[in-house]
């Protein structure tokens, strides 16, 4: 019975589906990049040269939002349809990232040492945290005695997101490759079978993908309307492409999220926030804030049409971000409402940009990054804990103890790992970047 509750398989069948965040040091003056950094904007004044910052506090709320999405998903998608939605918190994301990116490489392409300060304060951005916790699996090897093998490097080399379609030719389970089983002897003192699950990785992995690919091609063609006409070409190609997979990989692979979880068939999440961020640097800026309540209605009314059509009509069924239908065309959509989420976001003003302003919200925004690496590590010894100590209510203890532990454990992962490397980064900050109007 407890080995059961330990599992928590998700709507999809798969055991752990996954999804990333961000993390920000508030106050300070560093230049923000992706779904896991903070939006700070350097420009340079001319008296002096004093650094000044826009900070678009709202976009932490926007990044606390998408990480509780996700954890619910992970935590409670099993037991309440809603929460079965929260693999779209990746979308969020993803289309964030892809406008902070852009945005930085954009401004910064007329710089000397543009690529060396772009990838150094990336590095000291992702690495150290992402790296901490590999290299504590690795010390923790004589007492977990995890289960694993060299098909598990494609992690640390941020190519895990296709470990299970490279080796589902390997006999055994194919979702293994999402998690570390820990050895006999761990598993003896629980009384049951214990993992750390890292199948949430993946979406650091497509981001780091993307990190190596984009700013070479920003950096050569360096048009701010050629750029525009590169990402539009690859948001209308993604559909087709995914369409495509639909059409001609097993079905297997599409119910192990395919369509989820590559760089290529997510591409057009990234270049729709590229897209955003290149318009904000001219003339399109105003268009855009004139029309972005348009576009949350229309994009919401569209993905509800579709869901309708494709649930009610046509019968096909749904399997979150495994349904076909979803994947085809809702990816699309889904990022198109995250793009138009942002600019609400960034609009002085704005009713969201105010809600989103709130304390609370800020503060998980602040520290969402290891928030997200550390919230699904540690699921079977939260569910464990639940289960022994308060068996009849064994669900909510478990949200609430993973809830507060992750709340503690990122807060002081943030302290001690994250802040000391981001003060490095004021090292390289020939990136000065200005901020576009709102």
């Amino acid at each position: 019975m407890l080995a059961s509750h330990l599992m928590h398989a998700t709507a999809q069948g798969e055991p752990r589906p996954s999804f990333a965040a961000s993390a920000v040091a508030p106050g300070r003056v560093i230049v923000s990049g992706q779904l896991l950094l903070p939006l700070i904007v350097h420009t340079r004044s001319n008296v002096g040269h004093r650094a000044t910052s826009q900070y678009y506090v709202a976009l932490d709320g926007l990044r606390a939002i998408a990480v509780l999405m996700v954890f619910c998903q992970h935590y409670g998608a099993v037991h309440a349809w809603i929460f079965g939605w929260g693999w779209a918190g990746v979308d969020i994301f993803f289309v964030l990232s892809g406008f902070l990116i852009t945005g930085i490489l954009f401004d910064s392409r007329d710089k000397p040492h543009r690529f060396r300060d772009f990838y150094m304060r990336r590095t000291l951005r992702i690495f150290p945290l992402y790296y901490a916790v590999w290299l504590a699996i690795l010390l923790l090897t004589p007492v977990a005695h995890w289960r694993w093998d060299w098909h598990w490097a494609l992690w640390p080399a941020y190519l895990g997101n296709y470990a299970r379609f490279l080796f589902l030719y390997l006999p055994g389970d194919p979702y293994r490759f999402s998690r570390l089983t820990f050895g006999p002897t761990v598993q003896a003192w629980f009384h049951s079978p214990m993992n750390l699950y890292i199948g949430h990785f993946w979406s650091l992995c497509v981001e780091e993908q993307f990190y190596l690919i984009w700013p070479l091609i920003v950096y050569r063609v360096r048009r701010r309307e050629s750029l525009m006409q590169i990402c539009v070409a690859a948001v209308l190609a993604a559909p087709l492409l995914r369409w495509l997979l639909t059409q001609t990989v097993s079905t297997k692979m599409l119910h192990m999220e395919l369509l989820y979880r590559s760089l290529p068939t997510r591409i057009d999440a990234l270049l729709i926030g590229g897209l955003i961020a290149l318009c904000l640097r001219g003339p399109e800026q105003e268009w855009l804030h004139r029309w972005r309540r348009w576009l949350l209605a229309s994009t919401s009314v569209a993905f509800l049409c579709l869901y309708l059509v494709s649930t009610k009509l046509l019968r096909l069924p749904l399997e979150g971000s495994a349904s076909n239908w979803i994947g085809i065309f809702g990816f699309t959509l889904i990022d198109l409402f995250a793009g138009a989420l942002i600019l609400e976001c960034i609009h002085p003003g704005a009713p969201l940009n105010r809600l989103l302003s709130l304390a609370p919200l800020r503060g998980l925004g602040v520290i969402s990054y290891g928030f997200y690496v550390y919230h699904d590590l540690f699921h079977d010894f939260y569910a464990w804990f639940a289960n022994r100590f308060f068996p009849t209510h064994a669900l909510a203890i478990t949200i609430a103890t993973a809830l507060l532990g992750t709340l503690l454990i990122a807060q002081i992962s943030f302290r001690l790992i994250e802040q000391p490397f981001l003060r490095l980064k004021d090292r390289f900050t020939s990136q000065t970047h200005r901020a576009p109007s709102s």
